[in-house]
């Protein structure tokens, strides 16, 4: 299992809560539902991505999941 902030994720750069996934796909999900939560605005933005968008930004945060220690 592996570790990172809310901001580390692209969340807003205050927020320094822990995300936690054994994937890349399992920390996004976990993530997301952090912002849907905490972040209205920022799940706002999300809600609008499109496939390619969230493709992008998943090809992106996998060498940052793949660089974080195990736990």
């Amino acid at each position: 299992m592996k570790q990172m902030t809310c901001a580390q994720m692209g969340g807003p750069a205050t927020c320094d809560h822990m995300i936690t996934g054994n994937t890349a796909q399992e920390m996004a999900d976990n993530g997301t539902a952090h912002v849907m939560e905490a972040h209205p605005e920022m799940a706002e933005d999300m809600k609008k991505m499109t496939p390619e968008d969230s493709a992008k930004w998943m090809a992106e945060f996998q060498p940052k999941f793949d660089a974080q220690p195990e736990m």
